[in-house]
């Protein structure tokens, strides 16, 4: 379980609260996308898709209420409260 965790670490981190994407991408996985990871304060990334290493397709869906903010690239975008269940889409 640890290579998973760590392979999905390269895709997303969230220990500070803010959901870091694509933030240890290899230069080899210029394109590419996950679906289906958990991010802490209760959200799963339903899609994230890139292309030349930056987020062309960013969904987050929550699942409990609360602040939601997505960095890539020292931008950050926040949704001040997040409700439970909806899907949240995010350009870069």
């Amino acid at each position: 379980f640890g290579c998973t965790a760590g392979i999905a670490e390269m895709f997303v981190q969230s220990h500070t609260g803010v959901i870091e994407l694509l933030p240890a991408l290899p230069d080899v996985w210029k394109d590419g996308s996950v679906k289906g990871l958990r991010a802490r304060g209760g959200f799963v990334i339903d899609e994230l898709t890139w292309k030349d290493g930056k987020p062309v397709t960013v969904k987050i869906r929550a699942t409990v209420k609360g602040q939601l903010k997505v960095s890539w690239n020292g931008t950050v975008k926040t949704i001040g409260k997040a409700k439970k269940n909806k899907t949240y889409t995010f350009a870069f």
